[in-house]
């Protein structure tokens, strides 16, 4: 009995350091504990009125005590109008001990905002002094853009085509094309006979990022052959067009349009130089009048 007392004393003893041990290994924090805004600017693609949004608000190190902070609109450095443009969850914000962030939410009002027309909310976070390291560190820039729904199906049909190859190459700036959607690949619209007939150039249009609605050339494809762009053969006779490099293509979902670069080349040959499209879709009936009286 008195060798298990001491075997338990020794193992009450060995627990309490461990224990102890333990706790000085917890990490320690040096310095002020400052509050500031995650980044200094986001931007948010407004597709509807239902959808919130979170602007992240740091701590330099988790907090031991719970920290309140306040989040106001300066509104003399804001286009938008808080209840017209936007919503806030909540101007007051809190950081619970053990917490090292939060969440500012926010949504945008879709039918105050109109496309190519962004509005940005300035906002200031509220707290104690000893908390802040700059001003520029409590303060973001919220851009609010108008973004509409993706489909692809607005993308077919009529569409008036204007290009600085038609300018160049066959003595017009505008024509009339027809357009449809590939049923064998996911987000590629065709256009019809761009420029020549029987030659349909395919785009892909991505929809990923409603911010960024980029487009390109669905890979190298063939144009025309040279006799009928150019009156002679040059090289295999293939006059061929693809995306140029450092050129961004892109295309609205509001408006209903695509700017599009183009490089034109044949193979073995050089290049012919590069050009942009526009394409516009139009109504049946616009399109009707165009084939009846012309542009």
């Amino acid at each position: 009995m008195k060798y298990l007392s001491r075997l338990g004393l020794a193992t009450l003893i060995l627990t309490m350091l461990s224990i102890v041990g333990c706790e000085k290994e917890k990490p320690t924090y040096e310095g002020k504990n400052f509050i500031h805004f995650a980044h200094t600017n986001h931007t948010f693609g407004i597709l509807d009125s239902e959808e919130w949004f979170e602007i992240p608000v740091e701590a330099s190190h988790a907090v031991e005590q719970n920290i309140n902070i306040g989040v106001e609109v300066i509104f003399a450095e804001s286009s938008a109008i808080e209840d017209k443009h936007f919503v806030m969850e909540s101007h007051t914000l809190s950081l619970k001990p053990g917490k090292q962030s939060t969440m500012v939410r926010i949504k945008g009002i879709a039918e105050s905002l109109t496309a190519n027309n962004p509005v940005d909310i300035k906002l200031r976070l509220v707290v104690d002094d000893e908390n802040i390291e700059s001003k520029s560190s409590i303060e973001t820039v919220v851009t609010l853009q108008q973004c509409c729904p993706f489909d692809i199906n607005n993308f077919s049909g009529y569409a008036v085509l204007t290009s600085t190859w038609a300018v160049s190459y066959m003595n017009s700036d505008s024509r009339l094309v027809h357009t449809h959607v590939d049923e064998n690949e996911d987000g590629v619209i065709v256009i019809e006979d761009m420029f020549y007939e029987d030659y349909d150039i395919r785009v892909k249009l991505h929809s990923d990022d409603r911010l960024n609605p980029l487009a390109s050339l669905y890979g190298p494809q063939v144009l025309s052959d040279t006799g009928e762009a150019f009156g002679t053969i040059y090289g295999n006779g293939k006059l061929m067009v693809d995306s140029p490099m450092g050129s961004v293509s892109y295309y609205s979902t509001c408006e209903n349009f695509l700017l599009l670069y183009s490089v034109m080349y044949v193979e073995e040959v050089g290049t012919v130089g590069e050009f942009l499209n526009i394409l516009e879709w139009i109504s049946d009936d616009e399109a009707e009048r165009i084939m009846r009286e012309g542009f």
